[in-house]
């Protein structure tokens, strides 16, 4: 769960309340679901129990939560100037970090607490939200040292600048190799050709993204005034809502935002973007669902002063229910449930009568359960390790690097690309791990049973269990996945048998269908070199896939 340090002053400055004291401060921070971890002095440490609401993951985000709770709705972005600042995003950076996001903040001048809280919520957003700068990774520099328009291009490794906080020039293989924070993220960019600079018309680097700043315009102070923000990553999402997050903090300190028009070249979806974007999720829900979740009579005024103290943009009710516009800085609401959760936030837990359940029931495992404990049991014993994966995971794990003929189901609204589908196929999950298990003493052999949603042939999506298992090492061929599997039939006392097949991702000739008391159940083979070459795995391996329910026998 996140963890954040803030300034008591500056905390209860900003929520515009006075300092209540630990024991009630507990009770105000069930707003954010947030609980005190520790508090010295100015120094209070907030352990948050929601990762949806990368918001609240810095002092002004729960200052704003307690801020809105006791006065209402603020405005935040809104009536910003025409942009009259660009950045023209250079093609060469498509496939290398292709996406970019910034605006200036001007007005605010933030002492020495102020600027390191500034700097907390630039790498809390960057080092969580933005996986470690993979996805996102932000940068603030002196806006008066950046002449427009802004050039964010593919550069050569052997472009150099002075990085912040050295005296030289350093070519940027150079800043990678010699620096501390370059040594860290210099996978970011492994296998790539030519690297993201952003530079400004005059030919002033600005910064080396997402590695360091230059020394020039990238050094701010205490009392600078005048701020450029700039963030660049990977996924389109997780950029544009980190810059709406910056900005609205920057906004609530007292800055004034300006907006900066990003020109992206082909083959880009969009040519012109102005950032930063005002995200408007709406939400909808009827006041008999509301009732119903909440076990409670509620009237819609009172949904709507709730959802006015949780910051929503808009509240409208009707005769059929209430439809609230999220604030810009939340991009968190997936279904109606969601909304009636802040409802119940908003009215506090304690407003509810608790009640005591009607009725005694026993509960025991479902009976595919019992199904894979036993399979869990008999692979230990076949000497197999257990690993456990997400269900969600992202469309280019399961297509274009595993080559899974079937296409997987979509999450709609996505908060980002890496949780963006539900996967159809345990394999992925393996070979993910197996990517990474490159240290351990071969040979390995590792499984999961888990649940997977498909698409049938009616166009219904349903769930199954499926088990998999995958062997990798030296001399890892079809005999060995075979053996698992055969071991797993004989202790059920179910037949086996096998029928060739084709399938991507296994070697051609050596992939059968699963066959188990005359139904087919799954697949079996020697991994294609194609696959093990995506995921980076050096050793040869085989596997196998079955529904969990041919093993009933």
């Amino acid at each position: 769960m996140p963890k954040i340090e803030v300034s008591r002053q500056d905390l209860f400055s900003q929520a515009c309340i006075d300092d209540p004291g630990d024991e009630k401060l507990a009770d105000i921070l069930s707003l954010v679901k947030g609980e005190i971890d520790s508090s010295e002095g100015d120094c209070l440490k907030l352990e948050l129990n929601d990762t949806n609401r990368p918001d609240l993951w810095c002092v002004e985000g729960v200052a704003r939560a307690i801020r809105c709770w006791n006065a209402g709705a603020q405005r935040h972005l809104e009536e910003l100037p025409e942009p009259d600042m660009e950045i023209f995003v250079d093609s060469g950076l498509e496939k290398v970090r292709p996406y970019v996001a910034a605006f200036a903040a001007c007005g605010w001048a933030p002492g020495q607490k102020e600027l390191d809280a500034l700097i907390d919520v630039q790498e809390k957003l960057a080092a969580s939200f933005g996986k470690n700068r993979k996805t996102a990774g932000a940068g603030f520099y002196r806006l008066d040292d950046i002449e427009f328009p802004v050039r964010y291009r593919a550069a050569s490794p052997e472009t150099s600048f002075i990085p912040l906080g050295f005296e030289k020039e350093m070519t940027l293989s150079e800043i990678l190799e010699e620096t501390e924070t370059g040594r860290t993220y210099a996978h970011l960019l492994e296998g790539k050709d030519l690297w993201p600079l952003l530079e400004d018309i005059g030919g002033n680097v600005l910064s080396f993204p997402p590695v360091l700043n230059s020394q020039t315009t990238g050094r701010v102070s205490a009392g600078d005034s005048r701020l450029f923000c700039e963030v660049t990553g990977t996924e389109w999402e997780t950029v544009q809502l980190s810059a709406t997050i910056l900005a609205c903090n920057l906004q609530d300190r007292g800055a004034e935002i300006f907006p900066i028009r990003i020109n992206y070249p082909e083959p880009y979806p969009v040519k012109t973007v102005v950032t930063p974007i005002l995200f408007s999720d709406l939400m909808t829900a009827s006041m008999e669902s509301i009732r119903e979740v909440l076990g409670a009579p509620i009237s819609p005024e009172s949904v709507q002063k709730a959802l006015q103290r949780m910051d929503y943009a808009s509240v409208e009710f009707d005769r059929i229910g209430i439809t609230g516009i999220m604030p810009p800085y939340r991009r968190d609401g997936i279904h109606a449930v969601d909304m009636i959760e802040d409802i119940v936030i908003s009215l506090g837990l304690s407003s509810f009568e608790p009640l005591l359940p009607e009725q005694f029931t026993l509960g025991k495992c479902a009976p595919i359960e019992d199904l894979a404990d036993a399979a869990r049991i008999l692979l230990a014993g076949a000497g197999c390790e257990e690993i456990l994966r997400p269900v969600l995971t992202s469309r280019a794990k399961i297509k274009d690097a595993t080559r899974t003929p079937n296409n997987p189901v979509s999450i709609a609204n996505p908060m980002t690309a890496e949780y963006g589908v539900v996967r159809n196929t345990l394999l992925p999950g393996l070979l993910e791990v197996e990517s990474t298990s490159a240290h351990a003493a071969y040979p390995h052999r590792i499984f999961e049973t888990g649940e997977v949603l498909t698409v049938g042939e009616d166009g219904n999506c349903r769930t199954e269990i499926l088990l998999a298992c995958l062997v990798c090492g030296n001399k890892a061929d079809f005999g060995d996945a075979h053996s698992i599997i055969g071991s797993l039939c004989h202790s059920r006392a179910i037949g086996l048998s096998l029928a060739d097949a084709d399938d991507d991702r296994f070697i051609p000739g050596r992939c059968a269908v699963i066959t188990i008391d005359g139904r087919d159940s799954g697949v079996i083979g020697e991994l294609h070199p194609a696959v093990l070459d995506n995921w980076g795995i050096s050793r040869p391996a085989s596997a196998f896939e079955i529904a969990l329910s041919a093993l009933k026998g």
